[in-house]
């Protein structure tokens, strides 16, 4: 045995001695080796590593990693208790790395560190809190909204096409918005409409049209106080045999790493529906995505603005579509190996955190070259701006398309809140399929057609394209003022609206979107065919 070796040994025996290691002796255990680099595909370095439990200051290891040319030496490894988290520090040469890591079930995890290499990605902002509820409903107030919401819920199309609700409810609505909001969506959930999306959460699967995919749920940590965030994850592989693409969803079961010390959240595996090679990124791919969403809004108890979609290669396509397509849905949106799918525009960004990952060596099927096409477009939107395009590319030097430095991504994910009314919008349609934007409706979408909104001051200033047919605002106490007027000013024709909010708006666009954050209580539905042409 060398003097390191023996070192190592003394250090970990005299750990173990402490009464902290005492008590653990008891709890399964989970040897971790740690080896630590220079870079992702660089060369293995001698470097301080600090293992240390966030949750008891007295827990602690330390050690010293071998370096690529000491072959004589051991690898640098710890006895730790499984199913826990750690922080783990690395310092060389003024070369720091500070990171979350979750010890697996297993009873051996490899942990490779890099010290440099790997871009910074700005932290997430909380720029978004639900308005509180200052009064509580009264008992009969309660009652009666509960009992109209369900009948409207439960009335057929061609009558909640005309519903009248009783005029003090919507005064109740203009005064107490959020207590009313509240009492809308728990109507809706508890509706006797949703038996289908009940038998499919029950299987753990989610279906589109005569698709159906199946998934995976693990819980970690403790429950948040507004509800579980809920973290979706999509597996590699695409056009290829059945066997394959099983056993990458299996792989991606267990993929990202756990980490409790964030918050609580759920982290579901989605299988594709197919195994075609765009199985994630397809027509039928947003419904079905939407669906598995409502889903954990109605029967996940999941916090409607913690809701993450991320995926590796053929996943990471269907991060680089769904996202784009579907961002007000999503706190943050991580994509590994991939690159801008057809159809998914960068435009749509405008307000949501996105983040991609490539290797420099990662150049099939243009892979590289077009994610700095993606980052060019990106800066170019951006502009001189710093509040707007919250993207981060980063792209990792001589680094191939497998193994990328991500599996820590869910913790920096994390602390991203959704905004569901951002005020500055810009929404190019690219598909028949969509149909809802924030606070955009587009009831017969098209591709190509563009909606530039803004909402200030109880001004909208709203530009849109020639192809467009039929267009919907929606607003409510979080965008405007209803005691004033509402000007809209429409590719240059300003227009002038006096709005009440309305009972139904809420339920109607509660029951299409199936998430209260973005439903709304009244609506501007524009004049296009009156409007000047859009230039």
């Amino acid at each position: 045995m060398n003097r390191s070796t023996l070192f190592r040994a003394i250090l970990i025996t005299g750990l173990l001695a402490c009464p902290q290691a005492r008590a653990e002796e008891s709890q399964p255990k989970c040897k971790v080796t740690l080896e630590v680099f220079d870079r992702p595909m660089g060369e293995r370095v001698a470097a301080q590593v600090v293992v240390s439990d966030p949750a008891d200051a007295a827990a602690r290891w330390t050690g010293a990693s071998a370096a690529q040319s000491g072959g004589a030496s051991d690898p640098l490894s710890f006895q730790l208790p499984a199913r826990h988290t750690f922080v783990v520090e690395a310092e060389r040469e003024g070369l720091k790395r500070r990171q979350y890591y979750t010890t697996s079930t297993n009873g051996n995890d490899r942990l490779r560190i890099f010290l440099d290499g790997i871009p910074e990605v700005p932290a997430p902002k909380r720029n978004y809190t639900p308005a509180p509820i200052k009064q509580e409903l009264s008992a009969a107030d309660a009652a009666a909204l509960k009992e109209a919401c369900a009948a409207y819920f439960t009335a057929p199309a061609s009558e909640q096409a005309s519903w009248k609700f009783k005029a003090g409810l919507d005064e109740l609505l203009r005064d107490n918005e959020p207590a009313v909001r509240r009492a809308a969506w728990e109507a809706f959930r508890a509706a006797p409409i949703h038996e289908a999306l009940k038998k499919d959460f029950e299987a753990r699967q989610v279906c589109s049209e005569k698709l159906v995919s199946p998934y995976t749920v693990k819980t970690v940590g403790t429950r948040p106080a507004q509800g579980w965030a809920l973290f979706i994850a999509m597996h590699g592989g695409g056009g290829a045999p059945k066997e394959l693409n099983d056993s990458q969803w299996r792989d991606m079961q267990r993929y990202y790493r756990d980490h409790p010390e964030a918050g609580g959240y759920l982290y579901v595996a989605l299988r594709a529906p197919n195994n075609e090679w765009n199985g994630f990124y397809a027509g039928y791919v947003y419904p079905l995505i939407q669906n598995l969403l409502r889903q954990f809004l109605l029967f996940g108890d999941v916090d409607p603005n913690k809701e993450f979609i991320m995926g590796y290669s053929h996943g990471g396509y269907g991060a680089f579509a769904i996202g784009p397509k579907m961002p007000d849905h999503f706190a943050a949106i991580h994509s590994s190996a991939a690159a801008i799918a057809d159809g998914a525009s960068a435009i749509t960004l405008k307000n949501t955190i996105f983040t991609t990952m490539v290797g420099e060596r990662d150049t099939m099927y243009g892979r590289y070259d077009r994610i700095r096409e993606f980052d060019q477009e990106i800066k170019k939107l951006r502009g001189s701006r710093a509040d707007i395009y919250p993207v981060t590319v980063s792209i990792i030097a001589k680094h191939p398309h497998s193994g990328l430095p991500d599996r820590d991504k869910i913790a920096e994910m994390y602390p991203a809140v959704r905004n569901p009314v951002p005020r500055d919008l810009t929404w190019r349609l690219t598909d028949g399929v969509i149909r809802d934007f924030f606070w955009l409706h587009a009831p017969t979408p098209a591709p190509g057609m563009q909606l530039d909104v803004t909402c200030q001051d109880n001004r909208l200033n709203a530009t849109v394209t020639t192809n467009a047919t039929a267009a919907t605002i929606l607003l409510d106490s979080r965008l405007v003022d209803f005691g004033r007027p509402v000007t809209l000013q429409l590719n240059g024709q300003a227009s002038e609206h006096k709005l009440q909010p309305s009972l139904r708006t809420l339920c109607a666009t509660l029951q299409r979107r199936g998430d209260p954050e973005l439903a709304f209580t009244a609506e501007i539905v524009l004049p296009l065919a009156a409007a000047p042409a859009a230039r």
